[in-house]
This record gives structure tokens, C-alpha cells and sequence, in this order.
């Protein structure tokens, strides 16, 4: 599972828990919240609530935004968002 480099914008990423960091990537690569829940082993609901949880603590609007930041910060790059769909 990708995890967060830990150069990166450390103030904003150590505000994500663990688990919020192995579904910043999912997210980022186009997962939609049933995909990450099979993939973690957790509801739909779940995946949603980290999703949601995620947003909100690095201050962005939508999954758009997220993937955007990811692949800003180098937590994804081009091809993984390309061929992992």
C-alpha cells in the first residue's frame, strides 16, 4: 500500500491519521468509496467518513482537490492515476 513521504508538507500530512494516510492515495488514484472499502476491508460508509475526514483536514473542497494535493506533493504520480483505473 502507498504510504506518504514524510518530507512532504509535514504539517498538514501528520494531521492524518494512519489509516487516512493509506486512503489519501486511493482516493488520489480515482477509487471511489466502495473500491477503498473492499480494498481495506471496511464499509462503504467508512471509507466515505475517512474520505470526508481527510478533506476537511487538509482544508480541501472535493475529490478533485485531493487527488490534485497528491499529486502535487508527489503521494502519486501521473501513471498511477492512469493505469491503476
Amino acid at each position: 500500500m502507498a504510504q506518504l513521504p514524510s518530507s512532504h508538507r509535514p504539517n498538514l500530512l501528520e494531521q492524518l491519521s494512519p489509516r487516512e494516510q493509506e486512503i489519501l492515495p486511493l482516493v488520489a488514484q480515482g477509487k471511489d468509496n466502495r473500491e477503498i472499502g473492499k480494498i481495506l476491508f471496511i464499509s462503504e460508509k467508512t471509507a466515505k467518513n475517512y474520505v470526508t475526514s481527510i478533506r476537511k483536514k487538509l482544508g480541501l473542497k472535493n475529490r478533485t482537490q485531493i487527488a490534485l494535493f497528491a499529486l502535487k506533493e508527489g503521494i502519486i504520480s501521473i501513471d498511477d492515476t492512469i493505469l491503476d483505473n
